[in-house]
């Protein structure tokens, strides 16, 4: 399969999209609160390369990056943002010519708000269907008046005329009050009549309101018909690289009279710590989709999930080559994103050596297991226990030896970067950790030496600890605690804090007289 990092030049380039279009990059600030001087960071290299706007989400199951303060008890993150500091960061990107668009979630993704006692009556997830998701209840009269206080609050700190809802991934249906209200009313009905509410109230606040697709447009369409017509859908589909499909969804969102944000991904839950060349796929695939002269097509927003997945200041490169297919079109992103990176963020020569380390380190990038249609190496978890190794000697063994070669060669770029060498220096680390684990799990299919593996773990750990500390706080709950609703995989760092003391675990118990 050809990747996006190398394409014939024959083909067809995708029109750039115009200068009124939404092109931006996503900031999860639900899951992780990162120091605002990084934040501000993203702003500027959303300017220098051409992107007008950053959807900053606020809320998630994890908690809340905005300081209520009609809500404090909601739960809330560690170095949140207070109204202040959100309202100094907005005007600071729009100065810039950025916009951020604030996310509160509303209906789904929505534990920041039901798992404070005080409004457990309004969680509706169905106690018979298990699920990782949730949702609040669309029927209680509670849930509007919350999310009235919470968006009034919002629109004042965030100039951006729109306000994200989010609405995605909701399991609802499960209190009494809503069965009553599904004996009434179809399902499609009550979503849409809550989707309207908070639009009516947005619309009050004079911002347009937006709500993810994965519902309205793909799981239950019917939705779509029943929505005011000023609602604005964002549709995520991170796993196609055809722009057929999503023209035809953009297409069914316009038909409806409804106007439409399309949404790629570079880190999902299938990335950590880097994306690989698929996801850049997914982005040209929505530059070509959207490329089409419609005044329904608003433009597109590339999302980034769960920072903990990934090194903060390590995906620059990725961003660029995002940036330059959405303002330049797919075919000047294939060619020319990675050279014009290189060169004006690092400072560098782009050669051959540039070429083939980046063209490698994307092909050979490890998933997981959460997009079974697409096929790739898949990444260990470090192992932190012996069940752990257990499952890992059943599993398929990438082979290290790719991973070393491929953190040597981008290692051996660092003479010739004359900018941002921190940053480069973190992205070197990304390569040094899929090599690090990869190693460390073909060690347990030999005679593993345990202290040898608990000193490269440490040496790995103590470089993980300073690189996030760089672009995040040093005491964030996230770092050494785990996060409600997330996998081991999602917590890069507390991982393998786990893996490390493990490992030196079995190294203490090896050193002990008649140990074996």
């Amino acid at each position: 399969m050809a990747t996006a990092v190398a394409l014939s030049r024959s083909a067809k380039a995708a029109q750039a999209p115009t200068s009124t279009r939404l092109r931006g990059l996503m900031i999860d600030a639900a899951r992780l609160t990162e120091r605002p001087d990084y934040y501000r960071r993203v702003i500027d290299f959303c300017q220098d390369w051409k992107l007008n706007t950053i959807l900053f989400r606020l809320t998630d199951d994890q908690g809340s990056a905005f300081r209520f303060e009609s809500h404090p008890e909601l739960i809330t993150h560690d170095h949140a943002l207070s109204a202040s500091q959100a309202r100094e960061l907005a005007e600071y990107a729009q100065k810039r010519g950025v916009q951020l668009i604030p996310e509160v979630e509303s209906f789904g993704h929505t534990s920041y708000i039901t798992a404070v006692p005080k409004y457990q009556h309004l969680a509706d997830t169905p106690r018979d269907k298990p699920s990782e998701f949730v949702g609040i209840s669309p029927v209680h009269p509670d849930s509007l008046a919350l999310m009235r206080d919470l968006y009034r609050e919002v629109a004042k700190a965030f100039p951006s005329q729109y306000l994200h809802a989010g609405c995605d991934e909701v399991n609802w249906g499960g209190s009494e009050l809503s069965q009553k209200a599904l004996q009434k009313k179809l399902r499609a009905e009550i979503w849409a009549d809550y989707l309207n509410g908070l639009d009516s109230m947005a619309h009050e606040l004079g911002k347009e309101l937006i709500v993810w697709g994965d519902f309205v447009v793909h799981k239950e369409p019917e939705i779509l018909r029943h929505l005011n017509k000023r609602v604005i859908v964002m549709d995520w589909q991170y796993y196609v690289t055809d722009p057929q499909p999503l023209l035809d969804t953009a297409k069914q969102v316009a038909s409806a009279g409804l106007r439409v944000i399309g949404t790629p991904a570079l880190i999902t839950c299938e990335w950590g710590p880097r994306p690989g060349a698929q996801p850049l796929a997914n982005v040209d695939a929505f530059a070509r989709a959207y490329a089409e002269d419609d005044p329904r097509f608003l433009g597109i927003i590339v999302a980034n999930w769960t920072p903990t997945r990934f090194l903060a200041n390590s995906l620059w490169d990725s961003f660029a080559y995002a940036a330059t297919s959405l303002s330049d079109g797919p075919d000047a992103a294939r060619h020319l994103a990675f050279p014009q990176f290189v060169e004006r963020f690092y400072g560098a020569k782009w050669n051959d050596a540039w070429r083939t380390a980046l063209a490698n380190f994307y092909q050979i990038t490890p998933g997981r297991d959460c997009a079974s249609n697409w096929t790739t190496p898949r990444l260990p978890l470090p192992s932190a226990s012996d069940e752990d190794v257990k499952q890992s000697m059943s599993s398929p063994l990438l082979d290290p030896e790719h991973y070393r070669q491929a953190a040597e060669a981008i290692k051996k770029l660092a003479p010739s970067v004359k900018r941002n060498s921190p940053e480069f220096a973190s992205f070197a680390l990304s390569a040094d950790y899929l090599a690090h684990v990869t190693w460390r799990e073909q060690q347990w299919r030999e005679k593993p030496d345990f202290a040898e593996i608990a000193k490269h773990d440490t040496e790995i750990l103590k470089a993980l600890e300073a690189d996030w500390n760089v672009a995040r706080f040093d005491d964030s709950t996230g770092k050494t605690e785990p996060y409600r609703y997330l996998m081991p995989y999602d917590q890069l760092l507390l991982r393998m804090h786990q893996a490390t003391e493990y490992s030196e675990a079995k190294a203490a118990g090896a050193t002990r007289p008649g140990s074996r």
